[in-house]
């Protein structure tokens, strides 16, 4: 951003420079002054403007003949475009374009010029700025020659208008100067105006003026600039002073019998801003009567000069416009000239003429200075009952109004109207009578910006976050970040957007940024860049009403027309990861999550029904029966979506439909083996062994009583296990003694167990006789305890505290649960609030009951619900 401002700043000081050299230097330093002055107060303004030449004006003691140009360096120019002044940049790139390609413009001289030079030297002239200079310098002592013919009317513009009109006759006077020469030779003219390279949009005189003094021919082979035009040869040149009414470069007012008609007035042209080509009909949209309207009849008769002034883009023009037809005829001329058009002219021109003309300045402040509208022209358009009309932006008019501009007294003079950005009530209802789907949109999409605004500012976000689509894009993260933000908004995210979930709905795409742009943007560098608001209105993210989401209370919205936009690209689907993003995100608001899946449902139903495979997986997720989700699931599989195989087996197991759920769990666990589906797959086999045995138990089948024990005792079901046992044994299967025995054990019966376990023991089975050893041994204390648990297991530490508890160690307890918890045992948590619970601390007891309920255990979560605390945050 420094490079481009460096190099903006120096194109911007080049101008400058040169215009300060030319014919209009006072316009141009007029425009300068005014933009340091905007941003950045009249303190910025460098000395060089208010003095652009350097000794020119005899204070030093000379006489003006040493003049140097003092130039204007970029670095006063690139301060106040890095200091973030909103319209810095657009402004001063408009005045670029304003004065850059004007021909009068000549090159620019070096800030430095040779000291030595003297003015006799000068008369042997030289392409180059420094000619344009000396020629000035003897302008300012030197009598102005009377010319005959078309030069002669291009008159002192100090003259009235009769004396401008006038035609001179005679020969022009000679001068008497050392800087006079003449010129010779077939190229030689004495006019300025037919000096012109081929191109220039300078006219040829209709008859050139003879000087009649002439000084020494300049020496072969000299080459002699004048105002862009070059002379080779054998020439001598004379420095004839020619003042223009329109000096070269500044546009002429045309014949007013060609200006249009306010009937046939293009507006676009005439300043209004389409509405973008957005919709099926390119033309502008009906005009919504404004409440100033009203006011504004009559103003033809009673005001000379109507400014409408406002925001951006409020309207200005239009309602100016509209003014305009209501008080003048259809047959009306109008003329629209462009910045810099001189005017002066403009009473001689209508004077006498026949029908009604009014003069439409849109933009007003690019109208003024010498050339332009001034309080003398007023009156004689006043005079001549040609109306004004022109429109000006408050920032502009305040400064001319209020703080000395340049047109404070014209705009003294002014009849002047404000247009706000807000719409009455009754401005509104004059709107919808319309039944304008251009206007409709604009007063439900506009948020908090105007009608008016919205209409001009639609097409100009969309380009801007197009143009960040490309490959050199300095914003790729910006460009994903309003592409998610339009996709949420589709997905029905009503309302401000949570930084969470905008930040998931950017990673959602897969890289979350542009592929080979990593790196290049921040998330929120994008944020930034999309607020900025463009022509000071709005930016494409709107910043929206704190909202405590995460870690952040920070929101956004998209404005309307980008949304209007997206939804306008049906060719462009929103991404199903972004559907299950918003699905899942909106916990924060149940009416926007409600939102989201009666959108979504009517978005993915008929793409179901037609065979979409993703379709029918989005809608396994909206459905909230259980059936009908799982058999959507189940559609989504067989219709090629094979990757979502395991949750269909998954689900049919845990609803007891193990033989339905192999296959699906099989085809999981091929897939991806290192999964857990391949335990989903021996858990499905485990379900089936239950069904098969108890169906062998209905049979009588002792052995499958047995196995069915075990079955029932691994899963922890030790009640069920004991009478299967106790009816093997009952039977006499004498192999279910072992098994029995741990039963036994487990309800602390270790008598029956010993005999049992002895029993098999002498029975040859291994097992029974280590457990019977076991069995033997002396009962373990709770110092062995302590040490089995004194490795560095991650469930270690908890385990040592709940010994140290049992020992009655409280202090030592808390220290082991808080280790456990820190290593992320969340028992540890749990059995803290018991131990506070039990130390009559019912605060604190809560607090780590919520910090284990918070990393999901379940009886922590129970205990919170038992004390009436709400777990609605807590995630599951």
């Amino acid at each position: 951003m420094e490079r481009e401002s460096e190099e903006l700043a120096a194109w911007a000081a080049r101008v400058l420079n040169r215009g300060l050299l030319s014919e209009n230097r006072e316009e141009i330093r007029q425009a300068f002054v005014g933009w340091f002055v905007r941003h950045g107060g009249a303190g910025s303004v460098p000395p060089q403007i208010t003095s652009p030449l350097d000794g020119s004006d005899g204070s030093d003691g000379s006489d003006g003949s040493e003049a140097t140009l003092v130039e204007v360096e970029g670095r006063y120019i690139e301060a106040w475009l890095l200091s973030g002044s909103e319209g810095a940049l657009t402004e001063l790139l408009e005045l670029i374009d304003r004065f850059e390609q004007t021909p009068w413009l000549p090159e620019p001289t070096p800030r430095h010029a040779d000291p030595s030079a003297r003015s006799s030297e000068r008369a042997h002239q030289v392409s180059g700025p420094e000619a344009q200079l000396s020629e000035r310098t003897a302008r300012r002592s030197e009598p102005a020659p009377q010319v005959s013919g078309p030069t002669a009317q291009r008159a002192d513009p100090t003259a009235g208008p009769s004396e401008r009109t006038a035609q001179s006759s005679g020969p022009p006077a000679a001068q008497p100067s050392e800087r006079t020469a003449q010129f010779s030779g077939p190229a030689a003219q004495p006019s300025e105006r037919s000096a012109q390279p081929s191109g220039s949009t300078a006219q040829p005189s209709g008859s050139t003026a003879q000087p009649s003094e002439t000084t020494a021919p300049a020496s072969s082979g000299d080459t002699v600039g004048y105002y862009g035009g070059n002379y080779h040869g054998p020439v001598v040149g004379v420095l004839n002073q020619h003042t223009y009414a329109t000096p070269p470069g500044v546009f002429v007012v045309p014949d007013p019998a060609g200006w249009p008609t306010v009937e046939d007035a293009d507006l676009v042209t005439m300043g209004v801003r389409p509405a973008g080509r957005r919709w099926a009909d390119p033309g502008l949209p009906p005009y919504v009567p404004r409440d100033i309207d009203e006011t504004l009849r009559g103003w033809t008769a009673r005001d000379s000069l109507l400014v409408i002034t406002g925001g951006p883009l409020t309207g200005k023009s239009r309602t100016a416009w509209a003014a305009v037809v209501r008080e003048t005829d259809p047959g009306t001329r109008v003329y629209a000239p462009a910045p810099g058009t001189d005017l002066r002219g403009l009473p001689a021109l209508l004077r006498g003429r026949d029908g009604a003309y009014v003069l439409w300045l849109d933009e007003l402040e690019g109208h003024l200075g010498e050339h332009g509208l001034t309080v003398p022209l007023l009156a004689e358009l006043r005079s001549l009952g040609v109306p004004v009309v022109a429109t000006m932006g408050d920032d502009a008019y305040d400064m001319h109004r209020f703080e000395g501009g340049p047109a404070f007294r014209l705009t003294t003079l002014a009849r002047s109207e404000r247009v706000s950005a807000e719409w009455s009530e009754q401005e509104i209802e004059r709107l919808t009578g319309l039944r304008d789907d251009r206007l409709g949109e604009a007063l439900d999409r506009r948020g908090a910006t105007g009608v008016t605004q919205y209409l001009a500012i639609a097409a100009e976000l969309r380009a801007q976050w197009q143009r960040a689509a490309r490959s050199n894009s300095r914003h790729p993260y910006g460009y994903l970040l309003i592409r998610a933000a339009t996709d949420l908004a589709r997905c029905g995210v009503t309302g401000d957007i949570p930084r969470r979930l905008l930040e998931e709905a950017c990673r959602s795409y897969g890289a979350g940024r542009p592929a080979g742009r990593a790196g290049t943007e921040s998330f929120q560098e994008a944020v930034d860049w999309a607020v900025r608001p463009l022509h000071g209105v709005t930016g494409m993210l709107v910043p929206g009403a704190p909202l405590r989401v995460g870690e952040s209370e920070e929101t956004w919205r998209p404005y309307g027309s980008l949304v209007a936009d997206a939804e306008r690209e049906a060719a462009r689907a929103v991404p199903q990861a972004v559907w299950r993003c918003a699905l899942e995100g909106t916990t924060y608001d149940t009416g926007v999550r409600l939102n989201v899946r009666a959108t979504a449902h009517v978005v993915f139903s008929a793409g179901a029904r037609d065979g979409d495979a993703g379709a029918m997986h989005m809608l396994s997720l909206l459905c909230e029966n259980e059936a009908t989700a799982l058999d959507w699931l189940r559609r989504a599989v067989d219709a090629g979506k094979t990757e979502l195989a395991g949750q269909v087996g998954e689900r049919l197991l845990g609803q007891g439909e193990a033989e339905e759920a192999l296959p699906y769990l099989r085809a999981a666990a091929e897939a991806t083996p290192d999964g857990p589906q391949a335990r989903l797959v021996g858990e499905a086999h485990l379900a089936l062994a239950e069904q098969w045995l108890r169906k062998a138990v209905a049979a009588a089948d002792l052995a499958a009583t047995h196995r069915l024990g075990d079955l029932l005792l691994g899963r922890g079901d030790l009640s069920e296990a004991m009478d299967h046992y106790i009816n093997a044994e009952m039977a006499g299967y004498a192999p279910v003694a072992r098994s029995a025995a741990v039963s036994f054990l487990l309800s602390h019966e270790e008598e029956a167990a010993e005999v049992l376990l002895a029993r098999a023991a002498a029975d040859g089975d291994e097992g029974a006789a280590e457990l019977l050893a076991d069995l033997r041994k002396p009962r373990q204390s709770l110092d062995d305890a302590a040490g089995y648990f004194a490795g560095d297991g991650r469930l270690d530490a908890t385990h040592r505290a709940a010994v140290a508890e049992k020992k009655g160690f409280p202090g030592e307890a808390r220290q082991g649960y808080e280790q456990g918890h820190a290593q992320g045992d969340a028992y540890a948590a749990y059995r803290l609030a018991l131990l506070l619970e039990k130390q009559d601390d019912p605060a604190e007891a809560t607090l780590w009951y919520r910090k284990a309920a918070d990393m999901g255990h379940p009886a922590a979560r129970k205990a919170l619900a038992e004390r009436g605390e709400d777990t609605a945050t807590v995630r599951e």
